[in-house]
Formats: structure tokens, sequence, C-alpha cells
């Protein structure tokens, strides 16, 4: 084993990657488990190589896999982060962004410099190439509106640009995933503002989301809206919040999400949000549709 990791190592090296074995998962649950292997390419270029040389073992691309729930055990499989992909570049109203750099970061650079258009966006905690995917959104405002350009890579390892319209973007949903694609970054066209603006409204939005929302440890939103209306309105109504098995709850504060009180372990989240999927269909004929990721072991 030891000979195989070492040459694995010396294989991604080439490649331009570097390899962590038997890593701590990195969920935003926080939720104990393990990854057999995490992958990190330190640059654009190096995670074209690696998709196309892992494209075999289908590995997982995330960013801050800040809506990934991992599971108690070992997750056996190859995870390629984007972490070091976190250069953002600007050009006049432009901004170019690798695809993983995290949002917020992101936003408060836009603000210092004048730029406005992230602003509802910045409590968001994900990366830029895990937004674009899953099409994030917050308060009317979806990532996908202020896109010019996404670049990625496919699962042979051909780099692409798209146009925003061939991302068939919807709500919380492109065609990324369904393409086979990796983001690797992307192009944004934003307008100019003061400054003082725009740390205004990011400060405004931040406090509609902590007066909304549970702090803590959590993966946001469990389930995505059914027919306009919060997934936490369905919930709340099928007498479900509030409740609680081992260390996770059914947030009392927004029926949507499910926190970790400490030692919450993923069978516990799996367990809620089955509960929860379960009652909304019982109770109003809803089939809620998920917008977290389950990996499975």
């Amino acid at each position: 084993m030891k000979n195989y990791k070492q040459k694995r190592k010396d294989m991604l090296k080439k490649a331009g990657a570097d390899a962590v074995f038997g890593a701590k998962a990195f969920g935003a649950f926080g939720n104990r488990g393990m990854v057999r292997e995490i992958v990190y390419p330190r640059d654009g270029y190096a995670l074209l190589n690696v998709v196309k040389m892992l494209k075999d073992e289908k590995p997982v691309v995330l960013g801050g896999a800040t809506d990934v729930l991992f599971p108690d055990g070992v997750y056996d499989g190859a995870i390629i982060s984007t972490a070091r992909l976190k250069d953002v570049c600007f050009c006049g109203d432009r901004v170019y962004c690798q695809a993983g750099a995290r949002l917020p970061e992101v936003v408060a650079k836009c603000a210092r410099r004048g730029l406005s258009g992230f602003e509802q966006l910045s409590g968001i905690p994900g990366s830029v190439g895990g937004a674009i995917a899953m099409n994030a959104g917050a308060f009317g405002r979806e990532i996908a509106e202020l896109l010019t350009r996404v670049d990625a890579v496919t699962s042979d390892g051909i780099a692409v640009a798209l146009s925003p319209c061939a991302l068939d973007a919807g709500y919380r949903h492109t065609s990324v995933a369904e393409k086979g694609l990796t983001v690797t970054g992307a192009e944004f066209r934003l307008t100019t503002s003061s400054s003082r603006e725009i740390e205004d409204s990011i400060r405004e939005y931040g406090k509609r989301r902590r007066d909304s929302q549970p702090q803590g440890k959590s993966l946001g939103s469990v389930f995505k809206r059914a027919d306009g209306v919060s997934a936490g309105y369905y919930i709340e109504r099928a007498g479900l919040k509030g409740i609680k098995t081992g260390g996770a709850e059914i947030s009392s504060k927004h029926a949507n999400f499910i926190v970790n009180n400490g030692g919450a372990t993923a069978a516990d989240f799996i367990y809620l949000a089955d509960k929860a999927k379960n009652a909304v269909k019982e109770k109003f004929g809803i089939e809620l549709e998920y917008e977290v990721i389950f990996l499975k072991g």
C-alpha cells in the first residue's frame, strides 16, 4: 500500500497536483468521516490533467463542499478539490474567478473595487464553481444572471468555454453535471457603484440572513422550493420543526435546515431529512427535491 501511495503521488505530481490519503471529511455539517484520497490540482491546467487522468475512477470534484453530506465511515473514492484554484482578476466592470475562489471573498473584493451585483449572494459560503454548477441564489438574485462566460473541462479532459445560455440555468440547477463538466473558472459582468453603498447592502442582506436562518453547522437548505414555496413552510406545517435525533435537529428557526448541535452523524441527518420528505408527501402530496448532495461510503 505504501508503494502504491508513493507511485500515485508521483503520478499526480507530474500532472501538477498533490494527493492526501486518509483525510478528514471537510463537509460543512461536521459529522465525523474520512476520505480515502483527496487530490489538489495546483492550477487550472493541472485540474484538466487530473480529470483526464482519473476519468475511469469517476472522481467527485468539490469546492467548499458546503452542501455535501459525507458518510460517517470512509468515502472510498477519490475527490478532486478545487481549493487551490482561487485566483480573482479584475478588468473594468468584469471579474474572472477560478472555480475554487470562495464566494464571500469574491463579494468582498468586488465591494472594495466598487463593483455591484453579488451583494445578495454574500452569505453563501461555497466556492464559485459549486455556486455555478447549482445556480446558487438568494434574495431574488441567481449567480447565472451575472455570467458572461464559463470555462470548464469535460470528463475526457477537454477544455471548453461556454456561454451562459449553454448552461440551461434554472432554479438551483444548471446542466453542468448532466453534461459531465467540471467548472474551472468563470467571468462575470458587474455594475459600478460606491463601495459604501455596496457594503451597506451586504450588511443588510447579512442581517436578513441571520434573522431568518440558523447559525452553526448545517448544509444550508436541505430541499429546493416547491412550486415557489419554501420547503420549510411545508415541513413546519407537517409538525416537524424542532424535532431531534442524535445530535441533529430540524432547526426551530427555519425548518428547511438540519443543524448539527454536537456529535451529529450522517445517519442522523438522513433520518430527519427522510422523515421530513415523507411527512410532506403524505400531508400535502408534494415530493420535495433535495438541494444537498449525498456521498455514499
